[in-house]
């Protein structure tokens, strides 16, 4: 969920909240933004009545690179330029394994499931759920699991939580008979159930670019300076997790016994606190050959390599989930206090 001027936008923030501070009393300060807040639920009428929950699927994408892209246009030219800003994660001590990323997904399931009951909120178990009409007779999707895909500058590792079924892709409801099994399966549990897609990313990467043209000059004798366009970036890359939605339009969809399903996003991504990297570089030599081998198309701008251990990145990875489950969670006790 990069903004095409997020760099920019930050540092504009910055400067309007300094130069506005003094002129402010304590209590009229804008509230710090809670994990919470970044869901974008007013609008549900399901999450405020949320007793029990069944998760029919729980998919998360990590992110093994990360892009930002930005597209600019001067004004009085109409000149336009692009840039982007690409970060890869490696492993210095061997590539993360399926079987790490599914062990993370796992963890998460079953951490989201224990927050939930902690708080009020009935679960039905995975066995159920598997058991039931209406997971038995949903097919054709789950070949889009624990699969490596790219897309955008990116690329990312899909991983499903118990290697179930994607119950759900896209940004439309069920169809036909589903729809109707899913409503079945909502009553059959008593339950609102939901199909849950997550992005897990390794940094936040940011770029911003200016165009300024100088026209032609005429000086003498038929000499002139031509027209020159003049294009400056400016970028950033912080190695922090952050979890959100994923960027590939697979949405996060609940549904119920009554009314239409709906789907839940996010403001923006939910930042992880914390260093789990050992290293930032731009130097593309430091990279595995492998690795390094993806970096000779990268004209536009020298791309940034974080380096870290496959334990550090599972236990950044693991937290950023958890941060993820805790802020549902309390969002969840909000709408319903409300």
């Amino acid at each position: 969920m990069k903004t095409t001027s997020k760099l920019w936008m930050m540092i504009t923030a910055a400067v309007f909240a300094y130069s506005t501070a003094f002129g402010q009393n304590n209590k009229d300060k804008t509230a710090e933004q809670t994990d919470a807040s970044r869901f974008n639920w007013e609008k549900s009428k399901l999450i405020p009545k949320l007793k029990k929950l069944a998760i029919t699927e729980l998919t998360v994408n990590y992110k093994l690179t990360t892009t930002a892209k930005t597209i600019a246009q001067e004004k009085d030219t109409r000149n336009i330029a692009g840039a982007r800003v690409t970060a890869y994660l490696e492993t210095t001590d061997g590539d993360l394994t399926q079987d790490d990323f599914q062990g993370i997904t796992d963890h998460f399931y079953n951490y989201f499931q224990k927050k939930l009951k902690e708080n009020g909120i009935d679960t039905v178990g995975w066995n159920d759920v598997v058991a039931s009409e209406f997971y038995q007779q949903s097919g054709g999707e789950d070949d889009d699991k624990n699969s490596k895909e790219k897309g955008g500058g990116n690329e990312w590792v899909v991983c499903t939580a118990n290697k179930g079924k994607v119950i759900h892709s896209g940004q439309s409801g069920f169809a036909g008979g589903k729809g109707k099994r899913s409503v079945d399966f909502a009553d059959q549990f008593d339950a609102t159930a939901a199909s849950f897609k997550v992005n897990v990313d390794f940094a936040d990467v940011a770029v911003n670019l200016e165009i300024n043209t100088l026209p032609k000059k005429e000086l003498f004798d038929g000499w002139y300076y031509p027209e020159v366009t003049k294009q400056k970036y400016t970028w950033g890359v912080h190695a922090q997790m952050q979890v959100g939605d994923p960027e590939n339009k697979h949405w996060t969809m609940i549904w119920g016994t009554k009314g239409w399903p709906e789907f839940l996003y996010q403001w923006s991504d939910i930042p992880v606190e914390g260093n789990y990297a050992d290293s930032m570089t731009e130097d593309p030599s430091k990279a595995r050959s492998g690795l390094a081998s993806q970096f000779a198309f990268r004209k536009e701008m020298t791309p940034m390599l974080i380096q870290t251990t496959r334990e550090k990145y599972i236990a950044a990875a693991n937290h950023a989930l958890e941060k993820w489950a805790d802020a549902f969670v309390e969002r969840c006790i909000e709408m319903r206090k409300s």
